[in-house]
């Protein structure tokens, strides 16, 4: 389903002084992208049989000018094979107008895309900045959102818009300095999300966008500014919440528990086997010192510092360095529900090979039906010894190899077949040595995901 929504009388109104004004027209108009489909892939723009700039979710495309005329337009992705696929059937009509920005809002389920279209006029408002907001979360909840100069309390703050799902209400002009956002449910004084204070520029138009921040907090809220810029402003919840885990790749240690300490939270885990991930607990943003400790609560590791950002999942992983002593490598998890591609962390906990030598790095292929690792555009080289790197893939199964270099040889160190990938969310793979393992290796597979 398309739907194109029209912006207020207000911008229709200056839209149509612009065009007719021969005089003051520029013949240029503009369009962007900005992707509130969470299940979605990088999504381009293809005008005119060329593929522009894309976005992820919660990301807009690079604003792009073309001369007031009609366009062919649709909306792909990239799948593995490098291969463009189209979102809809049939192309779009792209209208330029002169002087205005046409705003292409893609939403809804990736299968279904609903895609929005929204006209904001040029504005060149000295010191000053238009702006409005545009629900994308819900057609079930409105909200109110509400701005206060500087890190004004709430009850200093201005209504500045009533939100309706994916309808732009009239852009308001405010001076250009710090605010402070302010979001309630419709018709409560009950704050729901607030800001970091946050700087608005002179001549610039900002649409706030609501979306889900499908991250560690249910039902979160980030609150992305979309300007004229080729990126946005992601602004969360000053006070949300993050969780953390923890996962035992050391062996010789066959139960040990962990223990998150900060100022404000002190998380101690049940006796966790090798090999194994904990579940999720709850952690305020701050900084830790992490521990590990086995079976006797004798320390394995201790006080390990570790930066937890607000609105973030984090994974610790404990593992035994080449040099004999116990380490850790923390990553942020993408929590985001991709269901067309994936994002694959590759963990890499392997510096020995099968002959007892140290390998200074992998490279791991990832494989379909009759693919080889030359034929294969599925793949990362070079992963270091206790580093991480990652890749999209499609939703599907594959086989993995991973393998090294050595007197210009390839050695493979372990090949598993039938990998599933094609789940909701996306993927950790850890990379370990495992004695009990035929090839002396195995490949952990972990999935991430909001609840």
């Amino acid at each position: 389903m398309i739907n194109v929504k029209n912006t207020t009388l207000f911008l229709a109104i200056s839209m149509l002084a612009a065009c007719g004004s021969s005089d003051d027209s520029s013949g240029t108009g503009f369009v962007q992208m900005y992707n509130a489909s969470a299940n979605s892939p990088t999504v381009y723009l293809e005008i005119d049989n060329t593929v522009r700039t894309g976005a992820t979710f919660g990301e807009v495309t690079t604003r792009h000018n073309y001369n007031r005329d009609d366009y062919a337009l649709n909306y792909v992705y990239l799948n593995d094979n490098d291969d463009y696929m189209p979102l809809l059937s049939d192309d779009d009509t792209l209208a330029i107008k002169s002087d205005v920005k046409l705003l292409k809002v893609l939403s809804g389920d990736y299968n279904e895309p609903r895609i929005d279209e929204f006209a904001i006029s040029e504005f060149d408002g000295e010191d000053k900045i238009q702006i409005s907001a545009i629900n994308t979360i819900s057609d079930q909840q409105e909200y109110d959102i509400y701005l206060a100069k500087d890190d004004y309390a709430f009850v200093d703050a201005e209504l500045l818009t009533s939100t309706q799902y994916l309808a732009l209400p009239e852009l308001q002009e405010k001076s250009e300095d710090h605010y402070t956002f302010y979001i309630t449910l419709a018709g409560s004084d009950e704050v729901i999300f607030q800001s970091s204070m946050v700087e608005l520029d002179d001549e610039q138009s900002y649409i706030a966008m609501l979306r889900p921040s499908f991250s560690s907090q249910p039902g979160g809220i980030t609150l992305d500014l979309v300007s004229d810029g080729s990126s946005v402003t992601s602004l969360t919840h000053v006070d949300a919440m993050s969780q953390m885990r923890f996962y035992n790749a050391i062996d010789e240690y066959a139960a040990v528990t962990f223990n998150a300490l900060s100022t404000k939270d002190d998380i101690t885990t049940p006796a966790t086997p090798s090999d194994t991930v904990t579940d999720y607990f709850p952690a305020n943003a701050g900084t830790f010192t992490l521990s590990m400790l086995d079976s006797s609560n004798n320390p394995i590791v201790n006080n390990f510092v570790e930066a937890v950002n607000k609105n973030t999942s984090l994974i610790s992983i404990f593992y035994q360095h080449t040099d004999d002593y116990p380490a850790m490598i923390s990553i942020t998890e993408d929590l985001t529900p991709n269901a067309v591609s994936h994002n694959v962390q590759v963990v890499n906990l392997i510096d020995h090979s099968p002959y007892d030598t140290n390998i200074a790095k992998v490279d791991i292929y990832f494989t379909e039906g009759n693919e080889t690792i030359d034929d294969t555009t599925s793949y990362i080289k070079n992963i270091d010894a206790f580093a991480t790197k990652s890749l999209t893939l499609d939703s599907q199964s594959y086989d993995v190899t991973v393998t090294y270099e050595v007197n210009n040889q390839t050695i493979s160190v372990l090949q598993m077949a039938d990998i599933d990938f094609s789940q909701t969310g996306n993927y950790i793979l850890i990379l370990e040595e495992d004695s009990n393992a035929t090839s002396g290796y195995k490949i952990t597979q972990l999935k991430t995901l909001a609840e």
